[in-house]
C-alpha cells in the first residue's frame, strides 16, 4: 500500500505552525522589539499597581509588547486571562495607531475593554467599531460603545482622516435613532452624552475644513 507523504503527526505540525504564523501575520512588521522586552512587560502586567513601572519603557514598546501579547501569549501561560485583558487596555492608552486594528479584533474578546479605550483613537475605522455595536443585545456592549462614544477625543489638525466628517454624521445618525429606542435609562443617558460629544467633534471638524479652504 503507497503510504502518504504526510504521516498525521506531520499534518498535525504543519496545522499548528500555519495557525502561528497566521498569529504572527497580524502583529505589525514594523514592531521590532526583543522577546526580553515582551517578557518584561508581561511580567508587569502579572502585578498590580503597576501603572507607574510602565514608564520605563517607550509607547512603541508598550503598544508592540502588548500586540504581540494579545495575539500569541499561549492560553496556558502563567495568569493568562489577567496579562491579555492588562494588555488590551495598555495598547489602548499608548496612543499607537497600530492598537486600533488591535483593539477592534479584540472586542469579540474583551468588549469591555477595546471598546472603552477605541475613544482614544479619532479615526475612522474606530468611530464605526463603536457604532456597529450602539445596538448590541448586550448591554453591557452597549454601554461601552457609548462610553466610547462619548469619550471620543478631538483629533489634531494632522489626525484629521479624510471621512471623518461623513463618519461622524453617520455616528450622529445612528446614534440620534437608537437613543430613543435604548431601553436602560442609565444607558440612554449615556448616548444622550455620546451624541452630544460626537455633534461637537462634527462641529470642530467642519470649522477645521473651513479654515483649509
Amino acid at each position: 500500500m503507497r503510504r502518504s507523504l504526510f504521516s498525521i503527526p506531520t499534518v498535525a505540525v504543519l496545522i499548528l505552525l500555519a495557525s502561528v504564523s497566521t498569529a504572527r501575520a497580524q502583529v505589525p512588521s514594523d514592531c521590532q522589539i526583543g522577546a526580553d522586552t515582551v517578557a518584561g512587560i508581561r511580567q508587569m502586567l502579572t502585578a498590580e499597581d503597576n501603572g507607574l513601572f510602565f514608564e520605563i519603557w517607550t509607547s512603541e514598546e508598550l503598544a508592540c509588547a502588548c500586540i504581540e501579547i494579545f495575539y500569541n501569549d499561549p492560553a496556558d501561560a502563567f495568569m493568562h486571562d489577567r496579562v491579555v485583558t492588562g494588555a488590551v487596555v495598555l495598547l489602548g492608552q499608548t496612543g499607537d495607531p497600530r492598537a486600533v486594528p488591535v483593539l477592534i479584533d479584540a472586542i469579540d474578546t474583551h468588549p469591555a475593554q477595546a471598546l472603552y479605550n477605541l475613544s482614544n483613537f479619532p479615526t475612522v475605522d474606530a468611530l464605526n467599531a463603536l457604532v456597529a455595536h450602539i445596538r448590541d443585545e448586550d448591554p453591557e456592549a452597549r454601554e461601552n460603545a457609548a462610553e466610547g462614544l462619548r469619550n471620543m477625543r478631538l483629533p489634531s489638525s494632522d489626525e484629521i482622516e479624510d471621512g471623518w466628517s461623513d463618519a461622524l454624521e453617520a455616528a450622529l445618525d445612528e446614534v440620534g435613532d437608537w437613543m430613543i429606542e435604548e431601553p436602560v435609562p442609565d444607558i440612554r443617558d449615556y448616548f444622550l452624552d455620546a451624541h452630544a460629544n460626537l455633534q461637537s467633534l462634527l462641529d470642530a471638524a467642519t470649522a477645521a475644513q473651513g479654515t483649509t479652504n
